[in-house]
């Protein structure tokens, strides 16, 4: 006559004690990490914090907590900030740019917002003398308002690029050779008066365009004025 098998009676089945043993060694796993580490209670809260409100403001399937009470405000340095933007970087050079234009005139300074990049004309009238690449004292402190920007915007990944733009001939100024040696100078100069500032030469360069890229009347005096420019190209690099 075959053995009858016998039941394992009322209970749960024999898995569960495998189950078991696998989540209690994962709690005592996470239990050990938290214990080695050091907690930061109130960035916690502010964390949890925001879990709630993007899920709207409820817990989900957890019971609510009455005594949560979120801590305001949330400490600026707790928000994610992404990379510095192109008309961030706009707008931040704008106050420099006002605050020249007040004390020198609106034809000294003008910032432009381009489509990956920020560019910034300078009189080159203002900057030196005629004929000269040596910055002039009284304007310097021009270069030195927009230094801290430059080393913010090269923070964020930016390269700067020192442009030097002239309007001269050799009957005009024949100290020089030709124009790309008198924009090349300026240029350079105000490369290394940023560089004493504690803007990064690694992350600049410079370019004497001489007299090729007119953005005025090349017939005028006036637009010659303007062609004679330095321009800063703040760019990030794709």
């Amino acid at each position: 006559m075959p053995k009858r098998k016998e039941s394992s009676g009322p209970g749960a089945p024999l898995w569960c004690l495998s189950y078991g043993d696998l989540v209690t060694n994962m709690l005592v796993f996470f239990v050990m990490l938290f214990a080695f580490s050091t907690l930061n209670a109130t960035k916690f809260e502010q964390m949890a914090y925001s879990f709630v409100v993007a899920l709207g403001g409820g817990m989900g399937v957890l019971p609510s907590n009455p005594t949560f009470s979120p801590p305001m405000p949330i400490p600026p340095d707790f928000i994610m900030q992404g990379p510095m933007t192109v008309a961030e970087l706009y707008s931040n050079l704008g106050g420099v740019e006002k605050a020249v234009q007040q004390k020198y005139g609106s034809e000294a300074i003008e910032v432009v917002e381009g489509a990956n990049e920020v560019r910034v004309r300078i009189s080159g009238d203002l900057l030196f003398m005629p004929c000269s690449a040596s910055i002039k004292p009284e304007t310097g402190p021009i270069l030195s308002a927009l230094a801290p920007e430059l080393i913010k915007a090269q923070n964020e990944g930016y390269r700067i690029y020192v442009e030097g733009h002239a309007a001269y001939t050799l009957a005009t100024c024949p100290g020089y050779i030709d124009d790309f040696h008198i924009s090349s100078d300026r240029a350079l100069n105000v490369l290394e008066r940023f560089k004493s500032l504690g803007v990064d030469d690694s992350k600049m360069a410079l370019v004497g365009y001489g007299d090729n890229v007119p953005v005025g009347n090349v017939n005028t005096p006036q637009g010659q004025a303007k062609n004679r420019r330095v321009e800063i190209t703040i760019r990030r690099d794709q």
